[in-house]
């Protein structure tokens, strides 16, 4: 069993079959269980519990023991990753209340139960919708400028660069580098490969093969995207996209 979503920049998956080394990235990780409690490696210290809030840029190691597992990557300049990290309030992890932890359960078991799309887009809508999205705060407008400059990119090597960012804003670059990682708590040129894994995951949402989707998204080479997929995932691309079904919410 392996479904993977998008949400607009944020992934999700339900699978039972997550095995990943410890890694580390730049994504805000939610892990939920389906039943049983799971067991997570953060920053070297074992946890044991239902629901689990990983920050970015922190090692962890998890594996689902064949159990349904539901996990959010979430994309910290997102409204899901605004409110994610509002909880975290800069510590390594956040632990879900057993209030809290039960009603997402319940509506995972439900979607489990049902088994079918319709069934698991509900149940994702119903873990967004739980969040309290009415006290974010805007980013500044530079920064903002930047993500849609992103967003309108073709994907080529000039428009990935910090230079074309710093010029578009009329800021240096290392002002530039300054303000988006205050403001994100991202490194600009981390978001800059996040992005384009973001672009290559997106194609292959559409259809095409991992060598096609490495160059859209530009990528060196197919092997490049592996490479900064397993370095952030923890997992092969491969083997994340094998026998997976690809649903939007």
């Amino acid at each position: 069993m392996n479904y993977i979503i998008k949400y607009g920049k944020n992934f999700m998956a339900i699978s039972d079959s997550i095995e990943a080394d410890c890694h580390k990235h730049w994504l805000l990780q939610l892990f939920l269980s389906s039943e049983k409690e799971l067991n997570i490696e953060v920053n070297g210290q074992y946890i044991t519990c239902g629901a689990i809030l990983v920050n970015v840029d922190t090692p962890h190691l998890f594996s689902a023991d064949r159990c349904p597992h539901f996990t959010i990557l979430a994309d910290p300049t997102t409204e899901l990753g605004h409110v994610l990290r509002e909880l975290l309030l800069d510590q390594p992890f956040y632990v879900f209340p057993p209030e809290n932890t039960v009603l997402m359960q319940r509506a995972f078991k439900h979607g489990l139960i049902q088994k079918s799309n319709d069934a698991f887009i509900s149940f994702v809508e119903s873990i967004i919708s739980q969040f309290d999205y009415s006290n974010m705060k805007n980013f500044d407008n530079r920064v903002i400028e930047v993500l849609n400059l992103l967003d309108d990119c073709i994907h080529e090597d000039e428009f990935h660069q910090i230079k074309h960012f710093s010029d578009k804003t009329c800021l240096s670059e290392s002002r530039l580098a300054h303000l988006f990682k205050e403001e994100t708590g991202i490194p600009l040129k981390s978001y800059i490969v996040l992005h384009k894994l973001q672009i290559a995951y997106e194609s292959i949402f559409n259809g095409e093969n991992i060598t096609t989707a490495a160059l859209n998204a530009g990528f060196d080479s197919p092997s490049h995207l592996a490479y900064t997929n397993k370095m952030m995932t923890g997992m092969s691309a491969t083997n994340i996209i094998r026998d997976s079904e690809f649903l939007k919410v």
